[in-house]
């Protein structure tokens, strides 16, 4: 029966152009399509299993065109396309074409409805993506396209894996040449396909579906070496400061917040019904690095969130919001450790375990961040200081707060990823990767261990530079 057969399409019978229905049976003892019906292009969503591999609902579809731009009344258009309804016979022993069952990806296959037809470049992106799968590599070796001299020819692309063919010398056998054919990874694989079609018809055939050679294991390869540069920490998106100026000279530690009232029960956060687990798991790490800091001579700043005893910092619509939980109290109310968030009172003091020493400035804030309304800035460019280590909580307020205001100053920031904690893991998680946007737009994001190994660093390279010391 031909399907170009005008009788037959002016029925309402479709061609038979060896589509098949979206309900295949893959018959694991052969590498061919048991196809249960045949049916036109316009078949319902196709729900098709694979032997291995993606499903070809997944596939790429595009470049889709519109069957109405196919030319049924050409037979050059369609003559050359191979039968698929083809059995395969098992592949013999010792070969594994069971790796890569191709045969399986006629794009006739994956036509779901009229208007969506695969392109060339769809039938090369799920082939070579189910082959690489597999541990097999595709590759085009050859194709033909309609010319003008000849505008009936099928288009079509001959693969083959890239371990196909065998080396061959340019300029004859010389010893360098002999070397590269014995450790060629050529080895004439026989392992071949065609695609053949027009404008919107694609099909697949395997002409052998065997290898020589099993499975590629990719190595893994180890990601390229990033030496810090001296004067940086290791950060992203950059490695910070930008221009190597980590120095006790030029950069400072800023710990935010770390009061009784965010890290201790029946301090402020309490009442308002967060977890304080991850702020007071934290003080441990800020120990390390605050003991670092201190012993190479950086400078440290403290910073506290409160409020005047008489409120007289305090805005009406802040008094309402934080009065705004389960339990009813706020900035200002009692507790166990005095009057939340209020200044002179023992939950508004700094833990004992991060207690400022003599020389370390305490910034007393009514606010998030530690600019607003303070002298911090003033502090700071006093002491020619325009790095920032900064750590501490909460990630999504005081420090981001913070951090943002040191940046539209002109200090150069880093956050430390697990130097700070937020009450909830996806606010944390969110506030570093806003830093990291558009190349660092608020600064970088390190690690604590980073950070003191460049401290550690810069202390060894003074030591080094100091003169030895006479014997008395």
């Amino acid at each position: 029966m031909d399907p170009l057969d005008p009788e037959l399409q002016g029925n309402n019978q479709p061609p038979d152009l060896g589509y098949y229905s979206s309900e295949l049976e893959l018959s694991p003892g052969s590498w061919g399509i048991a196809p249960r019906e045949q049916c036109w292009p316009a078949s319902p969503p196709l729900d098709i299993d694979y032997l291995e591999g993606p499903s070809p609902n997944d596939l790429p579809r595009d470049d889709m065109a519109d069957p109405s731009d196919l030319n049924l009344d050409a037979p050059s258009d369609l003559q050359d396309i191979p039968d698929l309804a083809m059995q395969l016979l098992p592949p013999p022993e010792a070969t594994y074409p069971d790796k890569l069952v191709l045969s399986i990806l006629n794009p006739c296959f994956l036509i779901p409805r009229a208007n969506r037809l695969l392109s060339r470049a769809s039938l090369l992106a799920a082939v070579q993506s189910h082959g690489k799968a597999h541990g097999y590599n595709v590759v085009v070796k050859s194709s033909s396209t309609p010319t003008e001299k000849k505008p009936g020819r099928t288009a079509k692309v001959w693969l083959r894996c890239d371990r196909g063919g065998h080396y061959r010398p340019r300029n004859g056998l010389t010893e360098e040449t002999r070397k590269r054919r014995r450790t060629s990874r050529l080895m004439d694989c026989p392992f071949m396909l065609v695609a053949a079609g027009s404008p919107g018809i694609w099909s697949l055939t395997v002409l052998n579906p065997t290898h020589n050679h099993g499975p590629i294991v990719d190595k893994p390869r180890q990601p390229p070496h990033h030496k810090v540069r001296k004067g940086q920490v290791a950060a992203t998106p950059y490695d910070w400061p930008h221009d190597c100026t980590f120095t006790p000279y030029t950069t400072a530690l800023v710990i935010i917040d770390m009061q009784k009232d965010f890290c201790a029960p029946g301090g402020y956060m309490h009442y308002q019904g967060y977890d304080i687990s991850a702020a007071q798991a934290l003080i441990p790490q800020l120990q390390h690095l605050l003991q670092a800091f201190r012993s190479a001579g950086f400078p440290v700043y403290h910073t506290r969130e409160g409020h005047r005893p008489d409120l007289s910092t305090l805005s009406s619509r802040e008094a309402y919001r934080s009065r705004n939980n389960a339990t009813g109290l706020g900035i200002g109310s009692p507790g166990p450790m005095g009057r939340l968030l209020i200044r002179g009172e023992m939950g508004h003091d700094i833990v004992d375990e991060l207690y400022p020493i003599q020389g370390e400035p305490i910034i007393d804030k009514p606010g998030r961040g530690a600019f607003a309304h303070t002298d911090f800035e003033l502090l700071l460019r006093n002491k020619n200081i325009k790095n920032l280590v900064i750590a501490g909580v909460t990630t999504d307020v005081c420090v981001s707060t913070t951090m943002r205001e040191a940046n539209d100053r002109g200090f150069d920031c880093v956050v430390l990823d697990d130097g700070t904690a937020a009450a909830e893991p996806g606010l944390h998680t969110a506030t570093m990767e806003s830093v990291k946007m558009e190349g660092g737009i608020f600064g970088a994001v390190a690690k604590l261990d980073d950070v003191v190994q460049a401290v550690d660093n810069f202390k060894v390279a003074t030591m080094k530079k100091q003169p030895p010391q006479m014997a008395g």
